[in-house]
């Protein structure tokens, strides 16, 4: 298997796990509070997506190999975490699972951030070997969690 179908496997993966976790029973009977909570948590999420989908501009791909006319982006939300789409998705599909009350729910998404995870490290690898600058970046930004000082990458 080469890396685009590696890569369109994920991609697969991951949106029917998203798919999963937006079919969830009907929530009229969960708190309100829970409700208006996940509501809110899906809103910072998407806001957080589409930075990084606007921030990406033309190096925008779901596959984690990078386009071969893709740029490697530094500024504006990509200033603050290295992969704001995967942490825009995991949030709104937290917010997904909390506004459901189906606690069940947690298990695809845990699914999901260890999905993204993985997806998250081959990328980062297919990132350092494209782009020259990416392993100083890596070591200037986290990769998902804003203020986390970053790893120390051998």
């Amino acid at each position: 298997m080469d890396d685009l179908q590696k890569g369109r496997m994920l991609v697969f993966l991951q949106f029917g796990l998203i798919i999963i976790l937006a079919m969830y029973p009907d929530s009229t009977n969960v708190d309100s509070r829970l409700n208006i909570f996940g509501t809110v948590v899906i809103a910072i999420g998407l806001v957080l997506l589409f930075a990084g989908f606007r921030g990406l501009g033309k190096s925008l791909n779901a596959n984690p190999v990078p386009n071969q006319d893709g740029v490697l982006v530094t500024t504006g939300i990509y200033s603050v975490v290295r992969h704001p789409i995967y942490l825009g998705l995991l949030i709104i599909t937290l917010g997904l699972v909390v506004s459901s009350g189906v606690w069940g729910q947690a298990l695809p998404w845990l699914a999901l951030a260890i999905l993204l995870t993985y997806k998250m490290r081959w990328e980062e690898v297919l990132l350092m070997a494209k782009y020259k600058g990416y392993a100083d970046y890596a070591k200037r930004v986290p990769a998902i969690i804003p203020g986390l000082k970053p790893r120390n990458k051998k």
